[in-house]
C-alpha cells in the first residue's frame, strides 16, 4: 500500500464518532436555546411585558469574572475594535437565538439515525 492511498482519508468510525459529536452538540445548544426562550415567555406571562435576555446579560449572570476576561484578552491580543462594535454588539442578541440558531444547524446538518 503506497502513500498516496492513506492521503486524505478518514476511518469510518472517526468519522461517526465526530458526526455524534457534532449532533449531540447541536442538540444541546438547541434545548439550552429553548430553555431560554420559555425562560423569556414565562418572564413575558408573569410581568406583562416582553423583556429580551441578552446574550451578554446571561453571561453576566452566570460568570462576569469570565466575560470580563475575554473582553481583557480579545482587546489586548486580538485587536480592540474586534469587542466593541463586533462582539458587544453579538452580546446583545436574544441569547435563546444565538445558541438555537447554530444548534438548529448542527441537528439538521448532523442527524442521529438508530441502528446500523
Amino acid at each position: 500500500m503506497s502513500v498516496s492511498d492513506w492521503s486524505g482519508t478518514v476511518p469510518r468510525r472517526s468519522r461517526g464518532r465526530a458526526v455524534v459529536s457534532l449532533a449531540i452538540v447541536g442538540w444541546v445548544l438547541l434545548l439550552v436555546g429553548l430553555a431560554f426562550l420559555v425562560a423569556e415567555l414565562l418572564d413575558t406571562y408573569m410581568t406583562g411585558t416582553y423583556r429580551v435576555i441578552s446574550a451578554g446579560q446571561a453571561w453576566f449572570d452566570l460568570n462576569v469574572a469570565s466575560l470580563n476576561l475575554m473582553q481583557a484578552v480579545i482587546q489586548r491580543y486580538v485587536h480592540p475594535l474586534l469587542w466593541d462594535p463586533v462582539i458587544a454588539g453579538v452580546l446583545q442578541w436574544p441569547v435563546w437565538s444565538l445558541l438555537g440558531g447554530p444548534g438548529a444547524f448542527l441537528v439538521l446538518a448532523f442527524p442521529l439515525r438508530g441502528g446500523r
